[in-house]
Order: C-alpha cells, then sequence, then structure tokens
C-alpha cells in the first residue's frame, strides 16, 4: 500500500468514524437520561435534509441560516417524539419505549419514502464550497474538512457542555440515578425532554453533514445508524469519550477493510472488530464493569 493511498484511507476512515462518533452521542446521551435505545436517531437525519431541502431552501434564505433553521426544527421534531410517544405511559418499561421508537423509524421512513420516494435521489448544496485542497498527493475536498471540522467542534462542545454547564451536571445527574435526581430538586422530565430536544439537533447535523457528500434519498441514514449503534456499544454505552473513540476505530477499520481486502468486507469486517472488543471488554472500551454484591 502506497503512502499516498494509505493517508487517503485513514482521513477517509476518521471522515466516517466521526460521523458515526456524533451520531453515537446523541445515542448514549438519550440512552444514558432514558434508558431507550432511540431507533429513529438516524431518521431524524434523513428528515432533516428533505425539510431543507423541500421546506427551508425554497424560502431563499441564505444557507447557513436554513441549516440553523432545520437543526432548530429537527430539535423540535426530537422533543415532540418525547412529548408524545415516550412520556405517556412512562412506567411501561423501557423496552415498551425502546419499540416506540422503532414504530416512529418505520413511520417516518414511509412517510418519506410517500413524499419523495419517486424522485430520490436529490442533491443537496453544501456550505463549504465545492473546491478541493491537494493533501499528500490526493485532494479532499472542502466538503471534507469542513465535516471533520465540524464533527471536532461539536464533539468538544458536547463533552465541554456536560462537564461545566448546570444543564449539563444535570443530565449526568439523571443518567446516574434520576431517583436520586429527583430528590435534589432536578426536574427529570425536563431534563428529558432537554436531551431528546439535543438529540434531535445532533441527528440534524450529522444528516446535513452526510446529504451533500452523498446524495439524499430516504435510505441515506441507515448505514450511518447501524455503525453508530456499533460506535456507542464499542466504546461503552455510558461513555461519551468512549463513543467517539470506538466510531474512529470503527470508521478506520471499514476503510482499511475497504481496500485491502474487498469492499464487500466492510460491513463484516466492522462486525469482526466488535465482536472481538466484546470478548475482550465485554462493558466496551471504555466502558466499567458493573459489580453487584448478593
Amino acid at each position: 500500500m502506497s503512502s499516498q493511498l494509505l493517508a487517503s484511507t485513514i482521513i477517509n476512515g476518521v471522515l466516517n468514524g466521526g460521523l458515526y462518533g456524533l451520531l453515537g452521542l446523541a445515542i448514549v446521551l438519550v440512552f444514558r437520561t432514558t434508558a431507550v435505545a432511540n431507533f429513529a436517531q438516524g431518521e431524524l437525519g434523513m428528515f432533516a435534509g428533505f425539510i431543507l431541502l423541500m421546506g427551508v431552501l425554497p424560502l431563499d434564505l441564505p444557507l447557513w441560516l436554513s441549516w440553523l433553521i432545520t437543526v432548530a426544527v429537527s430539535g423540535v421534531i426530537g422533543g415532540a417524539i418525547y412529548l408524545i410517544l415516550l412520556r405517556p405511559r412512562p412506567n411501561a418499561g423501557h423496552l415498551n419505549m425502546t419499540v416506540r421508537t422503532l414504530g416512529f423509524y418505520t413511520l417516518i421512513y414511509a412517510v418519506s419514502v410517500y413524499a419523495w420516494g419517486a424522485l430520490e435521489p436529490y442533491r443537496v448544496p453544501t456550505v463549504f464550497g465545492p473546491e478541493t485542497v491537494p493533501v499528500l498527493g490526493f485532494s479532499i475536498s472542502y466538503d471534507q474538512l469542513g465535516t471533520v471540522g465540524v464533527t471536532i467542534i461539536m464533539a468538544a462542545a458536547f463533552l465541554l457542555f456536560f462537564r461545566y454547564t448546570q444543564l449539563g451536571l444535570a443530565m449526568r445527574a439523571v443518567a446516574i440515578n434520576p431517583e436520586v435526581a429527583s430528590l435534589q430538586g432536578i426536574n427529570v422530565r425536563r431534563i428529558a425532554l432537554s436531551v431528546w430536544l439535543i438529540a434531535g439537533a445532533i441527528g440534524a447535523i450529522v444528516g446535513l453533514l452526510v446529504a451533500p457528500i452523498s446524495f439524499l434519498e430516504t435510505s441515506l441514514m441507515r448505514p450511518y445508524i447501524l455503525k453508530a449503534f456499533t460506535a456507542a456499544i464499542m466504546g461503552g454505552l455510558y461513555s461519551f469519550a468512549g463513543v467517539l473513540i470506538g466510531g474512529v476505530i470503527l470508521g478506520v477499520a471499514e476503510s482499511f477493510a475497504a481496500v485491502a481486502i474487498s469492499i464487500h468486507m466492510r460491513e463484516p469486517f466492522v462486525f469482526m472488530v466488535l465482536l472481538l472488543v466484546l470478548l475482550l471488554r465485554p462493558a466496551g472500551i471504555l466502558g466499567k464493569v458493573q459489580r453487584g454484591r448478593v
């Protein structure tokens, strides 16, 4: 493998891995605070792409403002999922609520196929421009560089938010023990709503980063949500830093598998890595094994 191909493979892996990790952050956030595996997380990103293309861009606003509006609308949709699907009958059990998100995933996908599937795929404009920059003998688009930059900024902001802000600390308290957090005066339902708002916004950001690189279609986020869950499990479902590390490892591993073995081995190799991690570190890379006394 030449040095140019090696560098290109690593960069592509880091690019995809960052997106897996960013989407995985939303999954871990929701899981830690509400114990619900949100299967609709990826479809929120896909739906955000269509909101931008069909609803916001026709208003002829600046593209960056259209992005902000789309992210805000997607955040509201995330909050609506909590209020409509999860807040009623909260004691039905975590599996029951997880299945509700799976049902919403199916619904939003079906609606998208009905509304826009006949003319897909669609081209989505990028805010970073179509130019490329030469790096180590190959070209990287501004879109790819911008995606990496936004992913790094989002991940750093996410970690700082949870460490230093009052709302972030309240979310961490609810994630550790909702009952104790409630006794401390924290409004657990309000925190849960905030979590779903943030998760919806993160889903939109990932969707809007992916759509210009590939074409927008109703199945846009399916590979990403699957690998985001894989990154979350690899990193440890209770670790924000772990899911980012898991995402990058996953992205680089699948990129090398595609180049060194076959492009058809990307997905099998990814799950081979997952199985290996779970065999050696059952709690994930940065996860902690919970031990209890009988």
